[in-house]
């Protein structure tokens, strides 16, 4: 099978670096110090019912930890990647190459995706440390692990369109931060201020006895593309916990309502495929945005080659 050249050297330079172990040992590391703090009172005595409470929050709290360590990092991981070859003047190199503007695209996506992938599989014996107090399964690891790889495919993808669009890193890694902000902090505004306020007792009650799939159709269809509230919603219909975080905290008493309807476990699904779908545009879109500004770069080189 031929692979992408560009993906193919690349990964081949990131796992040269020196500093690529560095990397892995300081996340895995940060992940391991807070299961072993979590852990540290459960050595040397037996499993009771409270402790395992504390175990599966312990998985609740390592989940979001490398949610908001995966935000942190993506958006700026392919938001460096069209505008650093740019800016180290490599870009042009690549397409004398002749590698496709599509291919250049989604060689880097790759690259990058592979490298977080990793840091989310290497972490799967530490998310396995629950399997100690019980209350969690290893599909339920197993389809956590997955959905933060979606997630990181997302926040890769909107660093990716930013790259594209502009030149500089800095204000395209800037721009990508705001737009992941941008997408969580106002699909969620528009949820809870606008759509589910147009929710009654009596649309409520009558949810209550519909089908799956009817009370899935009743979300508010923004709250689909918040990644938080799908993850959220993953760990509620696998741990039986955070109903009270998504009625008081996150205050989403209506979508709670529905969801508990539907099924937490299926609205979490609902929601990885839509930011499946959603990444797959912004791929697309990239390649497209990629693909004419290097043929006006080709149109404005042999008009001054003809001048």
């Amino acid at each position: 099978m031929k692979i992408n050249p560009l993906f193919e050297s690349s990964a081949r330079r990131r796992m040269r670096m020196a500093k690529t172990p560095v990397i892995i040992t300081a996340y895995l590391g940060t992940l391991l110090v807070v299961a072993a703090c979590e852990m540290a009172p459960f050595l040397g005595q037996g499993v009771t019912v409270v402790r395992m409470r504390l175990g599966i929050e312990n998985y609740i709290w390592l989940t979001a930890l490398q949610f908001f360590l995966i935000l942190l990092v993506a958006p700026a991981m392919g938001a460096a990647s069209i505008s650093g070859e740019r800016e180290r003047q490599t870009f042009d190199l690549l397409l004398v190459t002749g590698v496709g503007s599509c291919r250049i695209v989604l060689g880097k996506l790759l690259e990058n995706f592979a490298f977080l992938a990793l840091l989310i599989l290497c972490s799967a014996p530490i998310m396995g440390t629950v399997w100690i107090m019980g209350g969690v399964g290893v599909f339920d690891v197993m389809m956590t692990l997955l959905y933060l790889m979606v997630i990181a495919l997302g926040a890769l993808s909107v660093g990716m369109v930013m790259s594209v669009f502009f030149h500089r890193t800095l204000a395209a890694v800037i721009v990508s931060y705001l737009a992941v902000f941008a997408i969580g902090a106002g699909t969620w505004i528009l949820a809870r201020y606008g759509m589910s306020a147009a929710y009654t007792w009596e649309t409520l009650q009558e949810l209550e006895h519909a089908a799956p799939l009817t009370a899935v159709r009743a979300l508010p269809p923004l709250i689909l593309f918040n990644a938080a509230v799908g993850l959220v919603m993953l760990l509620a219909g696998q741990t039986g916990i955070l109903h009270h975080t998504m009625q008081t905290t996150m205050q989403l008493q209506e979508i709670y309502t529905i969801s508990k309807f539907a099924g937490f476990t299926m609205v979490s699904y609902v929601v990885l495929i839509v930011i499946l779908l959603s990444s797959v545009v912004l791929i697309g879109l990239a390649c497209a945005v990629l693909h004419g500004q290097t043929g006006a770069a080709r149109v404005r080189r042999s008009k001054q080659r003809n001048a």
